[in-house]
């Protein structure tokens, strides 16, 4: 088992990381790392794919999936997490901000993208369901949930 230092103040690290936990890691020592310094929900799921396992950190503050082995390939914050990347992208930040702090907004595969970095975005409101384009949306909207990955 590799150490693995946890936090939820960490700088969020595109394509790869949130608070120390990254892609590709094993849940099986995410969790012994943890090791009662936050309280853990783990949840099972099954869809046509295979069986995954999904773990919710400090009330959701990092939330990541897992597959059959174990391995970590899904992983987002939402607020209480207090990291960021850059200062710019954090979870629960609002639409008007991120128009102010970027050039671009595009949505891509049901995630919202930022200046073409695929590999950090964010997931869309449950309560946005019928717009045209980024502008559209309410300033006050909050994007809570911030994933890292690969959207290409």
């Amino acid at each position: 088992m590799k150490k693995i230092i946890i936090g939820l103040d960490m700088d969020i690290i595109p394509g790869r990381s949130i608070g120390g936990i990254s892609l590709g890691d094993y849940d099986k020592d995410i969790i012994e790392c943890i090791n009662n310094k936050y309280v853990i929900e783990k949840y099972s799921f099954n869809n046509q794919l295979g069986s995954y396992a999904l773990y919710k950190i400090h009330n959701g503050a990092i939330s990541f999936t897992s597959d059959e082995q174990g391995v970590i390939i899904a992983l987002w914050c939402e607020p209480p997490y207090k990291g960021s990347y850059k200062r710019k992208l954090y979870p629960g930040i609002t639409a008007l901000e991120l128009k102010k702090i970027s050039k671009t907004q595009e949505i891509i595969k049901g995630y919202l993208v930022i200046d073409k970095n695929f590999f950090i975005y964010y997931g869309m409101p449950d309560n946005i369901d019928d717009f045209n384009s980024f502008s559209d949306i309410d300033d006050k909207t909050i994007f809570n949930e911030l994933y890292v990955g690969n959207l290409i």
